[in-house]
């Protein structure tokens, strides 16, 4: 049976998509028995072109709510059109792929599997309160409190159980025009159901890992000369991010050392306050 990549993209990272993401993805892996699909949300023409041409698939997104939720539902109405094994369902605009993935798709197929945040901020209690009914409130507050936060932007599932995930979160997302409350749920339901926490490589998010990283030739190594495979420059907008002229290349990837070493202040000042104030 055929395993699936799922993303989302519009028009501001669409070129980031095709050149970038999905360049970097079929140079370090074998798809042929993997299918990518895309969920537009307003891509031009000509970046559906370039992606059918790379025998991608793209399917018309929902045209409310905020992108962070709505890919979910979207992804979920997908997969119960049509039968895969497993699913990696993965940012696209700030993500590259430096290397094999596939036995990600063999390892612990029966759960979840995610990496962790290095660093325990006020994550949950930024979203939680502002995000849900009471009732849902107190729930996802008893499951999750102190438990290690979850990035939803790299996630390996067994794809029944994404399809719960999808549901779960059309039904107890109470704003779906909101920024954030995706994140709480992909907490919440994984850690309700079966979650396995694998290597920070395959989700490594340069400002959150206790460990620090190397930049050679455009390519992230962890500081043992590990190669990382899936690299992430999260950040909600560009401004915030650790890398400047992030992508998949030699000439790419210089590091924002104020905007990174802020960062990881900020991190490790919020995560004080957690330890001792909370």
């Amino acid at each position: 049976m055929k395993n699936v990549i799922i993303t989302a993209a519009n028009a501001n990272i669409g070129d980031f998509l095709v050149h970038h993401w999905l360049r970097s993805l079929k140079d370090s892996n074998n798809l042929s028995h993997c299918d990518v699909v895309v969920i537009d949300y307003g891509l031009t023409d000509t970046h559906i072109k370039e992606l059918q041409k790379e025998k991608v698939e793209v399917i018309p997104g929902t045209k409310k709510y905020h992108i962070v939720n709505k890919r979910f539902f979207d992804a979920g109405s997908y997969l119960k059109k049509n039968t895969y094994d497993q699913i990696l369902f993965v940012d696209s605009g700030d993500v590259i792929f430096q290397g094999d993935i596939s036995s990600m798709f063999t390892t612990d197929p029966n759960s979840f599997r995610v990496v962790p945040l290095g660093k325990r901020i006020l994550f949950y209690q930024w979203l939680i309160f502002n995000q849900f009914e009471d009732e849902v409130k107190r729930k996802i507050w008893k499951l999750l409190k102190n438990k290690p936060i979850i990035n939803a932007g790299v996630i390996f599932a067994p794809t029944q159980k994404f399809i719960e995930l999808c549901d779960e979160m059309e039904k107890l997302i109470r704003n779906k025009e909101e920024f954030g409350p995706d994140q709480i749920i992909v907490n919440y339901h994984l850690y309700k159901d079966s979650v396995k926490f694998i290597d920070s490589k395959y989700n490594f998010m340069m400002s959150t890992v206790y460990l620090g990283f190397n930049v050679r030739k455009g390519i992230f190594y962890k500081l043992n000369g590990e190669k990382i495979l899936i690299v992430h420059n999260a950040g909600q907008m560009n401004i915030f991010r650790p890398i400047y002229n992030f992508g998949y290349g030699e000439q790419r990837n210089q590091i924002k050392h104020v905007m990174y070493f802020l960062k990881r202040t900020m991190y490790l000042l919020l995560e004080l306050y957690k330890k001792y104030f909370k």
